[in-house]
């Protein structure tokens, strides 16, 4: 029995590490000579695919390779669907992560986020043009489509009373609202702005409700890089992504549409004092002026 216990011990522990690897340090990514990044792989116009087997396109994996660029080493993209790409971190798959992903408390406690943030958006629905939606409170028991790992799907289904259906991957959450599987989409309010370019969606969908949940997007790193190399480098680049209107210069390559958030960056980290230094300064501290951070959201709108 001593022995099987022993034994057991030694199982458990080992299982402990399973699948887990140490998360790589700017040296360690420099002297590899590559960058593994996660972004999505299905969401258009952020990171997708054109046809099954070809490269992931889209705003954020130019992100990624202005990223790797800078580092000096090769980028190895990693598609990641949105309910592991915390995991991908924590297992070593990715040494960043730049994935649509929304800035919460519950995942600042299991990650590294990097500031500032490079985008923001709001929760809205795509749904039916006959269903006529005005109120979030008409979705009470109507079955939603929505992605699994959104951070929002439980306050909403709470709150208003909907039955959110969390499929893996957004191509097939969108199947099934197309299908009438389901009365509407949960998404991101600028993904849908975006669909809704393609007459394909624009002739029989719509996004009518007030947007909830504004909340940024920011890169992530595994939570051992917290203070590191890694994270100054990347803030780094951020800071001059949003001074050189990278961001905005994306939204146009992509086809976003412009979005008040990556305009109110541009012009925060590009403005100077009068004694020609910058306003928000040059790296990124606890102590920035607060237009430095984003805009003011309402508190209706959190």
């Amino acid at each position: 029995m001593a022995r099987l216990g022993s034994l057991i011990l030694v199982l458990v522990c080992c299982g402990l590490g399973w699948g887990f690897a140490a998360a790589r340090t700017l040296d360690d990514i420099r002297a590899s000579g590559q960058l593994r990044v996660g972004v999505k792989a299905d969401v258009m116009p952020w990171g997708f695919r054109e046809r099954p087997e070809g490269p992931i396109i889209g705003m954020e994996p130019d992100l990624a390779a202005l990223l790797a660029k800078r580092l000096g080493v090769e980028l190895v993209l990693v598609a990641v669907e949105s309910s592991e790409r915390i995991d991908a971190l924590n297992h070593g798959r990715v040494d960043v992560l730049i994935a649509t992903f929304s800035d919460t408390a519950d995942r600042r406690a299991q990650v590294t986020m990097v500031y500032p943030s490079y985008y923001a958006s709001g929760v809205n629905l795509l749904s039916r043009k006959e269903d006529g939606f005005k109120s979030w409170s008409q979705l009470r028991n109507r079955r939603v489509c929505g992605r699994r790992g959104s951070f929002y799907n439980r306050p909403l289904t709470l709150r208003y009373g909907m039955d959110v259906i969390a499929f893996h991957s957004l191509i097939w959450a969108k199947e099934a609202v197309r299908d009438g599987r389901c009365s509407a989409l949960l998404y991101d309010d600028i993904a849908i702005i975006a669909d809704l370019r393609d007459p394909n969606w624009s002739r029989e969908f719509e996004m009518s409700m007030p947007s909830l949940f504004q909340t940024p997007w920011s890169i992530a790193l595994p939570r051992s890089a917290q203070g590191g190399a890694l994270q100054a480098a990347v803030s780094e680049a951020l800071i001059e992504w949003h001074r050189e209107e990278v961001i905005t210069s994306l939204e146009k390559t992509w086809q976003i549409p412009a979005t008040a958030f990556a305009a109110h960056m541009n012009q925060a980290w590009s403005r100077r004092k009068t004694d020609g230094s910058w306003y928000c300064g040059s790296v990124w501290t606890s102590s920035l002026p607060p237009d430095c951070t984003g805009p003011r959201v309402a508190p209706e709108s959190r």
